[in-house]
């Protein structure tokens, strides 16, 4: 009987009525994401729906609460709220209503109704703390140590964007260019929408032209020494440079090239050095010595 009671107390699946809202619903949402999930027992809909909702709550803990609000018996609170037909789920956040929707979800959408309603309080300590400790492995080029920090973010949060962009720009460290597309492939569509996932991906384009342009760096020496003046080898020869990891070389052939004639090829090599820019980091010490040698080329 104690036992019962105990688990029923520090359920994260709550019944709420008209006097317990503002505590169990309004107040709460300050410190945690509270689903409410307005249904009647007449509403066979609202049947199909409770249970995939409370499987899935029920895998966050006490990150989140669902509470249940039964409108037959709490007419007030469905006035309020405009509710006009059921089932109508509504996530609270802060005291207020942030997302929702009507009618029937399958248990996919229910499972990305929940995950998005969980991220709405962002990442928790420990994530936090990861994060800062990629993005120094990611800065020193580290690339096995940011895989492997980047893996334990997703492993806590399987689509944070800042965890997702640090296993890219590993995995785009390490070469592992294949591996990396079959794993962007497994992504939802909207994750692979979001910001800071498509500039990644645009990375991994740019890098792997890099690298694949080192396997021609014998061939392009040769050709320098024939014709050390000509712009177009020069170009290829920054990419396969950069393709090596000889990021401060690259640079400087590509600002060797600005020098020389900032218009060529419809500015291909500050085309080419921004893109560089992204995908070695903008707080990287190459890329920031390189803007500033960038900037005096171009307003001189």
């Amino acid at each position: 009987m104690n036992n019962n009671k105990r688990m029923k107390m520090t359920s994260n699946i709550i019944n709420v009525n008209e006097e317990s809202f503002m505590k169990d619903v309004i107040e709460a949402s300050k410190s945690k994401p509270v689903i409410v999930d307005f249904w009647a027992p007449w509403c066979e809909p609202c049947k199909t729906l409770t249970p995939l909702l409370e499987s899935a709550v029920k895998v966050y803990g006490n990150e989140i609460i669902l509470a249940k609000i039964d409108i037959d018996q709490n007419q007030n609170i469905s006035a309020q709220l405009r509710i006009q037909s059921i089932p109508t789920v509504y996530t609270f956040f802060e005291g207020k209503v942030v997302d929702g929707f009507q009618g029937v979800k399958i248990n996919s959408e229910i499972i990305d109704f929940v995950k998005k309603a969980t991220s709405f309080c962002g990442p928790g300590k420990e994530v936090e703390d990861l994060i800062l400790i990629a993005k120094e492995y990611i800065e020193q080029r580290n690339w096995y140590s940011s895989l492997d920090i980047s893996q334990k973010i997703l492993e806590n949060d399987s689509q944070n964007e800042k965890g997702l962009k640090f296993f890219i720009r590993s995995m785009i460290g390490l070469n592992k260019f294949s591996e990396l597309r079959q794993f962007i492939e497994t992504l939802p569509a909207d994750t692979k929408n979001s910001k800071s996932v498509k500039e990644a991906i645009t990375l991994l384009e740019i890098s792997e032209k890099a690298f694949k342009a080192k396997g021609n760096i014998n061939d392009l020496e040769k050709k320098l020494d024939q014709e050390p003046d000509n712009l177009d080898y020069q170009l290829e020869m920054a990419i396969a440079l950069f393709g090596m990891g000889k990021i401060e070389e690259s640079f400087e052939v590509l600002l060797k090239i600005i020098k020389t004639d900032k218009e060529w090829n419809d500015q291909a090599a500050r085309k080419q050095l921004l893109e560089f820019f992204s995908t070695a980091g903008i707080e990287a010490k190459e890329t920031i010595s390189a803007r500033k040698k960038l900037a005096t080329l171009l307003f001189t």
